[in-house]
C-alpha cells in the first residue's frame, strides 16, 4: 500500500522503492559494521596479531635474530639466553611482524669471548630469570630482518 501525497501512483511507487533501497543499504552497512566488530572482538581480524607456532622455522629465525641483537646491544658482560617461550604472535604488515615474549637468564659466558656452548648458571643467586618481549619485522623477499623493539623487565 502506498501512502503518499503525490498525484500519481507511479511517483508514489518510485518513492516507496527508494525507501526500500535505503533500508537495504542501511542493513548492509549495519551487517558489515557488526562483522568487523565481531572479528576484532575474537581476534580474527585480517592484519591483526595471531598466535604463531614456536616450532615454525620463520618464528625460530626471528627469535634467534632477536636474541643475537639483544645480546649485542646490551651493556651486560654476559650472554643471555631463552629458558622459556611464553607467547608468540605474528602479524602480516608488508612482511611479517613477530611479537615474541620469552623468559631469559644470563649465562656464565662472556659476550666477547670465543664461540662456545653456554650452560645456565648453576649458582641459583645468578640464575635470575627475567621477561623480554621482542618485536621482529621480517621481509624475506628483501632479505631483511629488523628488531623493532625489545622490552625486558628485570
Amino acid at each position: 500500500m502506498c501512502i503518499c501525497q503525490t498525484p500519481t501512483i507511479s511517483t508514489c511507487q518510485r518513492m516507496t522503492g527508494y525507501r526500500n533501497k535505503m533500508w537495504k543499504v542501511a542493513l548492509t552497512v549495519l551487517a558489515a559494521v557488526l562483522a568487523v566488530g565481531y572479528g576484532a572482538m575474537v581476534g580474527d581480524m585480517v592484519g591483526g596479531l595471531k598466535d604463531a607456532d614456536i616450532n615454525d622455522k620463520d618464528v625460530q629465525n626471528a627469535l634467534n635474530f632477536a636474541i643475537i641483537q639483544y645480546n649485542r646491544d646490551s651493556n651486560d658482560l654476559y650472554i643471555s639466553q631463552v629458558v622459556e617461550v611464553i607467547k608468540v604472535q605474528s602479524q602480516v604488515v608488508a612482511g611479517i611482524k613477530y611479537v615474541i615474549t620469552v623468559k631469559m637468564v644470563k649465562t656464565p659466558c662472556r659476550k666477547y669471548g670465543v664461540d662456545q656452548v653456554c650452560a645456565l648458571h648453576t649458582d641459583q643467586a645468578k640464575f635470575q630469570p627475567y621477561q623480554c618481549t621482542f618485536e621482529v619485522w621480517s621481509r624475506p623477499w628483501l632479505n631483511s630482518i629488523q628488531l623493532l623493539k625489545n622490552e625486558c623487565k628485570h
